[in-house]
């Protein structure tokens, strides 16, 4: 539970703190400016993107782990990559699978299908695929796995709200404790989905993160 927490915390030295995945874009545009808008933000950003692209990978990354299917992962892997349509996504997405990796090899003597797949990928990984197979490497509960995820990205999502809107600290807890129900949710949603369901993702997602590449000025890197 401890590993879980670790991997999952902000301080995980993989560099999500640099990305706000098209946030800025809204933001600009007089979308998200408020407590409210930025609640609004967060729901969809989960329901109608996360839920069909980064759970859903994790989810079914743990499942192919479980199985020892390096040709299942890899598979998963280049179908993830190929459908980020913006390519500050793409790009993200691998830096943050390599750090998490190189950082999951050094903490913990990691053996059996995460080393395996650490190898065979090379450092062409993808952040959500590599925490899937993590958790399946450590017998972590996969409830605990994908519930934990959720958090860390919701509350990361809610700090680059805080920070670029900007809002209170306590604006920010406030959003945080009322997904609580959200989560349990996005869990039930999450359990009937299967891998024709995968990036079932929102394109107005996807336009404001190409819009970031262009911003007159960002604080992100995507």
């Amino acid at each position: 539970m401890l590993l879980l927490l670790q991997v999952n915390d902000a301080a995980f030295p993989i560099g999500s703190y640099t990305h706000s995945y098209g946030l800025e874009t809204y933001i600009q545009q007089g979308v998200v400016y408020n407590a409210a808008c930025a609640d609004n933000y967060i729901r969809h950003n989960l329901k109608a993107s996360f839920l069909y692209t980064d759970l859903l990978s994790a989810s079914l990354a743990y499942e192919t782990a479980l199985a020892g299917s390096m040709d299942g992962l890899a598979e998963l892997e280049e179908l993830l990559f190929v459908s980020r349509s913006p390519s500050e996504l793409r790009e993200a997405s691998v830096k943050l699978g390599a750090r998490f990796v190189k950082t999951a090899l050094r903490i913990n003597d990691c053996g059996g299908i995460f080393a395996a797949y650490a190898a065979q990928m090379g450092k062409r990984v993808s952040h959500c695929v590599a925490y899937g197979v993590f958790c399946a490497s450590y017998q972590i509960g996969k409830q605990e796995a994908m519930a934990a995820y959720i958090y860390a990205q919701a509350a990361a999502m809610v700090m680059n709200c805080v920070k670029t809107i900007p809002l209170s600290q306590t604006d920010g807890q406030v959003i945080l404790s009322g997904l609580h129900a959200f989560f349990a949710e996005l869990l039930e949603a999450l359990n009937a989905l299967d891998r024709d369901d995968l990036c079932r993702n929102a394109p107005g997602l996807d336009i404001a993160s190409m819009q970031h590449e262009g911003l007159y000025s960002r604080l992100y890197i995507s």
